[in-house]
Parts: C-alpha cells; structure tokens; sequence
C-alpha cells in the first residue's frame, strides 16, 4: 500500500514539473519591445486627435517624429547583427535577442504610423512622397522588410522543429487536430457534391408552396451563384484556425488574409457578375460582354490592390512603403479607367446617336471623339453624361411603378401639353363626330387583339370553373374595367362544359329566365320549374356566364331577391354546372355590405384598374393602319418624359398622349378609348386625321350640388340602368322631384334614355364617379 502511494506521488511531481518549469520560463522570460520603445508609444498614445493639437503638441509630433526615426536606424543595425549572431550560433538565448529586437521595430513602425497621421500636411508629404526624405525612409523600411523576412524563415523553422518533437513527446494533439480538419473536408466534399441538388429541391418546394417567394429565399438563391467559392472559404478558414490552435502552427492563422481577400473577391466577382448578367437582359451581347469584362478589371485590380496594401500595413505600419504602393495602384486604376474608356469608345457614342436630346457639351465630345488625346476627354465626358441619363432614367422607371409618383408626373405632362397646345391652337382643325371616329379607332368586337390583364384572377377563376365541380362564381370591377372580354374568354377555353352566355337584359329577372331558357335550348315561355327540371337531367354540363348582373340588384331593401333567385335556382340544378356571373363594383358593394358573411358565391374575383402599359397596348391595338384611316401625332408637343427614350418626336407624342389619357381613365379603358376617338381633329385643307389633347369635360355645378341630387346620380351609377320609379325607391324621393332632376341632368348632357331608363353618359361618367369618390358617396 505504501509503496503504491509513492509511486503515484513521484508520478505526479514528474509530471507535473516540467510543465510547471515550462510555463513559468513562458511567463517570465517571453520577449518584449525595448523599454524605450514601450515609453515611445505611451507617449504617442497620449497626444490628442489632430483636430485638437494646439502648438505645442504639434512640436512635441516633430520632436518625436525625429527621435522615432533616429531609434529605427539604431535598432536596425542591432536587429541585423542580433540576426547574424543567431545564424551563426543557433541557441535559444540568441533567438531571444532576435524576437527582442523584431518586437522593438514592430513597435517603432506603429509608433511612427501614429505620428505621420498627427503630423502636418507638410511633413507628411515629405516623409511619403518621392522626394530625397521620401526615399531614404523607403531604403529604411526596405531594409526592414529584408530582415523581417528572414526573421520569419528562421521562426518558421524553428516553428517546425518543435513541432516534431512535440509530436514524438506526444502526438495526441496533432492527431485530434487532424481529424478534425479532416471532418471539415468530409463536409466540405459532401456539400460540393449535393449543393445543385439541395438548391434545386429547395427551389421546387418554394414554388410550389408559394406563387412568390419571399425575399429571404430569393437571397438564399442569390448566394448559390457562388455557393462553391463560399463553401471553400469557409472550410479554409474554419481549418486554418484549427490548426493554428497548435502553437508551433498558429502563424497560419495570417493564411486568412490571402483567403479572405482571393476567395472573398471572387465571390464578390460572382454577385456582381450575376447582377450585372440579371440587368442586361434587354442588352446586345457585346455590351455584355463589355460590361462583364469591365466588372472583372476593376475587381480584381481593388483584390489585389486590397492585399498587398493590407499585408503592407500589418508587417511595417501605414508608412513610405504603403503610401508609395497606394500611389502606384492609384496609378494603375487611372491606366485600367483610359482602357476601359478606349474599349467603351465606339458604344457609348453608338448609344447617344439614339438620344435626340443632348446638351451642348456632349455635342462637343462628340464632335471631338477622333482628335488625339481630347478624345479620350471627350469619351469620358460622354461616359459619365450617357451613365447618369441611364441612371436618371432607371430611377424615374422604378418609381413610376408607384401610381403615387406615375400619377403626378403625368400630370405635370398634361398641363405643360395643354399650355401648348392653347398657344398653337389651329383653327383649320374641326373634331372627327360620331361614327366617323370609330373609322379611325377601331370598335373591340371578339377578334380584337386581345391585351394581357388580370392573368392572376383569370387563373383563380379556371380552378372553380374549369374543372368538374359546382361553382358560381363573381366577376366584379368599374364600368368599361373589361368583364365581358374576360367572360367571353373563359369561355373560349372551357373544354368540358357547353359554354352558355347572356347578357342580362335591363327589364331584369324575368327576362333573364327567358334569355336563358332559349340559350339552353328550351322555349321562351319556360318556367323556373321547367329550366331547373331541364338543368337537372340534362346530361351536358353547362358553365353559365351571366354579364351585368348589377341589373338584378337595387340598393334597397329587398334589392337582391332577384339574384338571389337565380342564384338558389342554379344551385339547385345538382349537377356539375358551373356559372360566374359579372357585377358593377358600385353595385357588389351593396350586395357585399348587405350580405355580410352570408355570401352566395365561392370565389370573387376584384379586376384591377389597367396599368399605363396596358392601356397603350390597348390604344395601339385599336388605331386603323390603313392607308385611307391614317391617325397621325405630328404637332402635338409632349414634355420630354425622363423614362422615356423614344427615336423619334412622333413615338414620344405617343406615349405621352398615351399617359395622359391612362391618367385621365384612372386604369379604365373604355374611358381612354372614348377620348382617344374625342381627341381626333381633321385637317380642314390637307383632310389628314391628327391627334389633339382632348377637352375634358369639367363642371362646378357638381361638386356644389345638393346631396340629395348627387345621390340620385349615386342611384344610377349603382342601377347602371335605373327608370325614376327605380330611382324613387332607391333614395326615398318623390316621383316629381326625381323627375325634375332628371331632366335638369339630361339637359347638362350628365344622363341619356335607355328603354326609357336614365344611365350616366360616357362622356361624363369619369368626372361623375370622381365627384361622388370625393364626397365619399361611392367607391371607385
């Protein structure tokens, strides 16, 4: 028992010993800067920032400066001979003398970079540039280098010895770090080898779950562009710490900066290169490629420029080398900028012969691109003037997606249009009337082509009405918004059903059953009983479209038993039928609020106003291109528009009248049909159709008018179509006063006689659905 204990106590003390002898030799004797230097930057670390120096301390800067690099030459000298020494007598006690005297200019270097940053411009100057003083500093810090470089041999020499004899003493450690790195690498291959896969799934689930992605999937996309370079700079990194955890590695832990500034830039390259590549799409593949390569110039010039300076910095301080290096990539980012606008040259002046508009200054540089040495002046001029218009011009197309922004600018565009065209008013122009108008703007009929709108609702509709299940669904938006085109087209693509279309007439539910009993076959006179008897046994299924069905509805109590008759009567047809029907928005907002959750439909679609390049797609589909219906543009002055690049003074008249009459509709585009045709004036002499900023009705009288008056007009707009005793029950008025102001509106040219029922006139319905928005009497 005794002798187990000593063995164990004498155990314990040898092994305990040398490590505690080890760390105490660590502790006591690790190499440190000289005392002088240590004084030397606590000083400097006391001076204030240069913005608070007063004199003195600005003396103090110079005197110090001057001491500084009179310690530098002297300890120089030591540090080479402390260096000659060790090479030829290898000890321990010699190498310490050497890492003394590295860790005393180290901290000389840094000194002196404090000190240039407080010192005067002056000063400066001479001590970084290329002057005498300028050049003797840089001999000084190159010798520095040289023997810093030796340093580090010696010290990674040493660094390896040690290394293999703590690997003989015990290769515990070394083993552990080992597999651990190889871990890292294990993933690393795994990763690289499932990465397309991984993202590729990823990509599927997302679409499949979501119609858009949200932003934070859409980056993790953006990062698989360069997922391979961001793999490998992470286990590089990962692995250089690891390894550097073992102290005769750990100066591999400056690995880092080579990986960080290579791999990093070449990430970098890989985002910009891929933005670049998403934002050239409507581009010619030679400024594609200019740009590409452009991108890879600059890129990898700042990588190397970045690296070099930063390893300047870390090993000498911010000093004549480093500046003297940033002077020269200076230099070389200058030469790389004349390449690149030499390579540009022929572009950019391609591109601005496109631009009519130019200033008088790049007129010049163009004028002058050929001369020697002006023109790459005026290349640059031309350069910078083309990228600030694109510039210009990509800013003001994102935010013309606001209809916020779209709207005020379009506005200013009709003002300034009907400034000039008051002062050049032509009395030889008389307006194309009537029936003519439509000779040169075609009416639609089912052939017109057709334009791209309301493709998300059109595809929620086909899942209802499509398929074989029982539906009934809502088409609901402003008058003229575009229902009956959408209707027809669900119906041209329906390939299961019979498609049935009617339109509701203005007498209301009964002749509703009539129109729908011939359309289904059956005679005029059939019953309900009959038509649903009929719906039940038939075996052909129907999808039922049903347009203006705000006929059925009146605002008034009791006002939706007509539809919801037909509803009931379709539901109970028990078969796969499927029907939609379309309603005014003013009227579904009845039914919406008197229905509440009880609604009676399975899906409303709400179609949205048409956007400004719908409605120009629309106009230009509508213009005859005969030779004997010609409309032209010419004359009509436009505002130069900052989004706009058209070639020509007749395209950009275009499109602006095009923006105007969008702003004018508010999204409607049987409103900017109508006054498109009401712009067309003839030409008294030449006979030539043209195109003039249209008057746009506009009256007082209405934004003054009594409430009960304006809520007559509120009754129409609702009913569409709407006979007095109709607008009498609407609005609790009598018969007489609802007549009165009937006529009243009728002579203003407000209303017009349908069947012997009043209906808000094309002309004004605009103004009148902008008077009734504000007085908050309907929703738009």
């Amino acid at each position: 028992m005794i002798n187990k204990s000593l063995w164990i106590a004498v155990l314990t003390l040898c092994l305990s010993f040398p490590a505690s002898a080890r760390w105490d030799y660590q502790d006591d004797d690790n190499p440190v800067p000289s005392e002088d230097a240590q004084s030397l930057a606590t000083e400097i670390a006391a001076l204030p920032a240069k913005l608070f120096l007063t004199p003195q301390d600005n003396n103090k800067v110079r005197r110090l400066l001057a001491y500084t690099l009179d310690q530098q030459d002297r300890e120089i000298l030591s540090y080479d001979e402390a260096l000659a020494v060790f090479r030829d007598d290898v000890t321990d006690e010699h190498w310490f003398d050497v890492e003394t005297q590295y860790l005393t200019l180290n901290s000389l270097s840094h000194s002196k970079q404090s000190l240039l940053e407080l010192a005067s411009d002056k000063t400066f100057d001479q001590l970084t540039g290329f002057g005498p003083d300028g050049v003797t500093q840089f001999k000084q810090e190159l010798r520095i280098s040289t023997l810093n470089a030796e340093y580090f041999i010696f010290f990674q020499l040493r660094s390896l010895k040690t290394l293999v004899k703590e690997i003989f003493i015990s290769p515990v450690p070394v083993i552990w770090v080992g597999i651990k790195v190889f871990f890292i690498y294990c993933v690393l291959m795994w990763w690289l080898a499932n990465q397309r896969r991984l993202f590729d799934q990823l990509k599927s689930h997302v679409a499949s779950a979501v119609g858009k992605p949200p932003i934070w999937v859409r980056f993790i996309w953006y990062l698989g562009r360069a997922s391979v370079a961001i793999a490998w700079l992470i286990a590089i990194t990962v692995s250089l710490r690891v390894l550097s955890s073992i102290e005769a590695l750990s100066q591999l832990s400056y690995l880092e900066l080579f990986t960080w500034w290579i791999l990093g830039g070449s990430i970098a390259i890989s985002f910009i290169l891929e933005f670049v590549h998403r934002n050239s799409f409507a581009t010619s593949k030679a400024i594609v490629a200019l740009r590409l390569s452009t991108v890879r110039r600059y890129v990898w010039s700042f990588i190397v420029a970045g690296l070099v300076l930063q390893i300047a910095a870390q090993t000498l301080g911010k000093g004549t080398i480093y500046y003297w290096i940033s002077s020269f990539f200076s230099f070389w980012f200058a030469l790389i900028t004349l390449t690149v606008i030499v390579m540009w040259k022929d572009t950019v002046f391609h591109s601005l012969e496109k631009i009519p508009e130019k200033p008088l200054w790049v007129t010049w540089a163009t004028t002058k691109k050929d001369v020697f040495v002006i023109g790459l002046v005026a290349t640059s001029i031309a350069t910078l003037w083309i990228a600030l218009h694109h510039l210009k011009n990509r800013l003001i197309g994102l935010l013309s997606q606001y209809t916020v922004f779209n709207q005020g600018l379009t506005y200013l565009f009709k003002i300034e249009v009907a400034k000039q065209t008051g002062s050049s008013a032509d009395n030889n122009l008389v307006r194309v009337k009537g029936d003519a108008a439509f000779d040169y703007v075609l009416p639609g009929d089912d052939f017109s082509p057709l334009v791209e709108y309301a493709k998300d609702d059109f595809q929620q509709l086909s899942k209802y009405l499509l398929t074989n299940s029982p539906a009934i669904c809502v088409i609901t938006g402003e008058r003229g918004i575009g229902a009956t085109r959408l209707l027809k087209q669900m119906l041209h693509k329906v390939k299961n059903a019979e498609p049935v279309y009617v339109n509701c007439p203005l007498a209301g539910y009964n002749q509703l059953l009539v129109h729908f009993a011939v359309s289904i076959g059956l005679e005029e006179d059939a019953s309900e009983m009959k038509i649903l008897s009929h719906l039940r046994k038939s075996n052909t299924n129907y999808l039922i479209a049903i347009d203006n069905c705000q006929r059925l509805v009146k605002p008034k109590v009791g006002g939706l038993n007509d539809l919801i008759r037909f509803t009931n009567l379709l539901r109970r047809s028990k078969q796969s039928h499927r029907a939609v029907f379309s309603i005014e928005k003013a009227s579904w907002r009845f039914v919406d609020r008197a229905r509440g959750e009880r609604l009676l439909f399975d899906w409303v679609a709400f179609l949205p106003k048409w956007t400004e390049d719908q409605i120009g797609a629309l106009l230009d589909s509508r213009i005859n291109r005969g030779n004997d219906n010609k409309v032209g543009f010419e004359g009509l002055v436009v505002p130069k528009q900052w989004d706009n690049d058209s070639e020509s003074e007749e395209d950009r008249a275009r499109q602006g009248f095009y923006r105007i009459l969008w702003h004018y509709s508010d999204g409607n585009p049987t409103v900017a049909l109508r006054f498109f045709r009401f712009s067309l004036r003839r030409n008294k002499d030449t006979d030539a159709v043209i195109v003039r900023l249209f008057h746009a009705p506009e009256s007082e009288e209405l934004d003054k008018m009594p409430k009960p008056m304006l809520a007559i007009l509120r009754s129409i707009v609702q009913l569409e179509a709407a006979s007095p005793e109709d607008v009498s029950d609407c609005t609790q008025l009598t018969i007489s006063e609802v007549i009165g102001t009937l006529r009243y509106f009728q002579s203003r040219g407000y209303i017009e006689w349908k069947e012997d029922k009043a209906r808000i006139s094309d002309h004004w319905f605009r103004h009148i659905t902008n008077v009734l928005d504000r007085q908050h009497l309907l929703v738009k």
